[in-house]
């Protein structure tokens, strides 16, 4: 009843197995071809910070088996011709054009809910001449990205084999400054290591061996400890550390490892702001603390039953305290449509004031989420042991009240998804202090109406109110079809460049044991259209693999059975 970690994504490099046979122009064409994507591929095995760990604890000859490429020679003088030749061809200015023009579009945008955002960007590094830019690392990783952003919404193989090639220059030109004791503590060499983690993200090109997470995971640890609380004098530096720390979270998600100690020490020595200081900041504890307890669980640290549940109920604890404590402009509004949308799991959907309150929310549902399904499992693993310990009857109502919050919590994921396909805006309901006035959606002009407060009770859904799917395949806002506000442009930007950040709540949804088959279709359908629409290829290939998923195992009817009921006062107000 676990939930897999989110899947990484990797090429894997296919060596050619034969010498070639004397060919025509256009077979060695082919060839060559071929040959530079085997080898962009074989570049594109591990994350940016695994080489760090590689580079400053191995012999070169030990580095060069085991990182991205050969970092000293990826430009350099001895490298051939035609190799020369094929690197101006990935750089020209027309390629970095096209590559930093979408990347900017997508990646520096003024929200503050997606996590990829640079809109620091200008605080730190200035647009170098044409010349200058085929080797500046931050100009050549935006490019990498912006291409690999074209290729999937253009449906191009050949610019995601530009943006491979680019990817791996960039490669060559961070590492080499991050062996460099100068380079190394620098802004833009932070930037450029930011900027390829955001290729790794959103071209799906990652390793898949625990070897090269734990390596990214000590990488990114070293680096933000070489630049020390020196990084966070700017708040340019304080962004760039903060958005280290969410790459490195994802990575811990993923392999099960917990977040390093060095980055939550040093998080703790950012100076206080309003701007760093609101509740996305402080739920960040809380979710290191999950991960630990989840890898003390994983590797025995925790095996007792009841230390097991103290951990998870301490950590689920301060969840609830935060989100008791939270100010009125994070509670999000709840609404119901008077009419069925196929965007909407069943009618009712959450709002939030922006794309950073929603994006907060989901990641700590994941988390819990996450944990409870590790709950369930110790609990069920008890119950069906070799000595057949009997569960107490603390432990059945706790197995009881977990698979309730399991169900509120995916029930709360589903609906967060219509604002973050533009179904509804917090424009849709602002200003109405009438919980039953009757306000209008700009994509379909379709009515709905605030039910109740904004910090609303998801636990008790009432008669007639569905929660399964509505069918149908959801589709993303088109602001073509919206009323002329100013501001819609904008609002359909901030939607495309933030549409990754629903992509894993999705995924903890349809993997998760309490989710249904129509939730988990309304998952799968919602990231289809995030990938039909927005180009980003992370949500097809998760689309797939809960397509792939079989049916969680249920519970033995026999444990089942000595379930007590749930008393409703006993769940929380609001998940």
């Amino acid at each position: 009843m676990t939930i897999k970690p989110p899947p990484t994504f990797a090429i894997d490099p296919r060596s050619s197995a034969a010498a070639p046979a004397p060919a025509t122009k256009t077979e060695k064409s082919n060839k060559v071809k071929a040959r530079r994507a085997r080898k962009s591929n074989t570049r594109c095995r591990a994350p940016v910070l695994s080489a760090l760990i590689n580079d400053w604890s191995r012999s070169p000859s030990e580095t060069s088996h085991e990182s991205p490429g050969d970092t000293n020679d990826v430009i350099g003088p001895s490298e051939p011709t035609e190799g020369r030749d094929h690197l101006d061809d990935a750089l020209s200015p027309q390629l970095q054009d096209q590559g930093t023009a979408f990347f900017f579009s997508r990646y520096v945008v003024a929200d503050r809910g997606s996590y990829q955002n640079y809109a620091f960007i200008y605080d730190v590094w200035k647009p170098p001449d044409s010349a200058q830019a085929q080797v500046d690392p931050v100009t050549v990783s935006m490019t990498a990205v912006g291409l690999a952003g074209c290729s999937q919404v253009f449906r191009s193989p050949d610019l995601m084999t530009r943006a491979q090639e680019s990817y791996a220059i960039a490669l060559g030109l961070t590492h080499r400054a991050l062996r460099d004791p100068i380079e190394v503590v620098k802004d833009t060499t932070m930037l450029a290591v930011l900027i390829l983690g955001t290729f790794e993200f959103v071209s799906g090109y990652s390793s898949h061996t625990m070897r090269a997470w734990q390596d990214h995971v000590n990488g990114a640890a070293a680096l933000a400890n070489i630049r020390g609380a020196a990084q966070f004098r700017s708040k340019a530096g304080a962004r760039m550390f903060l958005m280290l720390c969410h790459t490195v979270l994802i990575s811990c998600i993923q392999s099960g490892l917990p977040m390093p100690q060095t980055l939550i020490d040093l998080r703790h020595e950012i100076p206080p702001s309003e701007e760093l200081g609101g509740p996305d900041f402080h739920v960040a504890y809380p979710i290191y603390k999950a991960l630990q307890v989840r890898y003390d669980i994983n590797t025995r640290k925790l095996v007792n039953l009841d230390d097991v549940v103290t951990a998870i109920s301490n950590v689920e604890e301060e969840f609830s305290s935060i989100l008791s404590g939270l100010p009125e402009s994070w509670k999000y509004h709840r609404v119901q449509l008077t009419q069925p949308d196929p965007r909407v799991s069943g009618q009712i959907c959450h709002v939030y004031a922006g794309l950073l309150q929603s994006t907060t929310w989901n990641m700590v549902r994941g988390i819990r989420m996450m944990l409870l399904e590790t709950l369930v499992e110790q609990l069920c693993a008890a119950s069906e042991s070799a000595d057949r310990t009997i569960l107490s009857d603390n432990h059945l109502q706790l197995l009881a009240k977990s698979l309730k919050v399991l169900d509120m919590l995916g029930q709360s994921i589903a609906a967060s998804v219509p604002q973050h396909l533009g179904v509804v805006s917090i424009r849709d309901i602002s200003n109405r202090k009438d919980q039953g006035h009757t306000v209008s959606i700009a994509a379909k002009k379709q009515a709905c109406r605030v039910i109740s407060s904004p910090f609303a009770q998801d636990s008790r859904v009432g008669p007639g109110e569905d929660t399964s799917s509505s069918g149908g395949s959801p589709v993303l806002f088109d602001p073509t079809q919206s009323t002329p506000h100013t501001d819609d442009a904008t609002r359909f930007m901030s939607l495309a460049s933030a549409n990754n950040t629903i992509i894993w709540p999705l995924y903890m949804l349809g993997m998760s044991s309490a989710c249904s088959s129509e939730t988990k279709q309304y998952a799968i359908e919602g990231l289809q259209a995030i990938h039909r629409e927005a180009g980003l290829e992370q949500a097809r290939v998760v689309a797939g693999l809960l397509q792939e998923k079989d049916s969680p195992p249920t519970l033995s009817p026999s444990l089942l059975s000595k379930l007590p009921t749930v008393d409703a006062n006993a769940l929380p107000s609001t998940v």
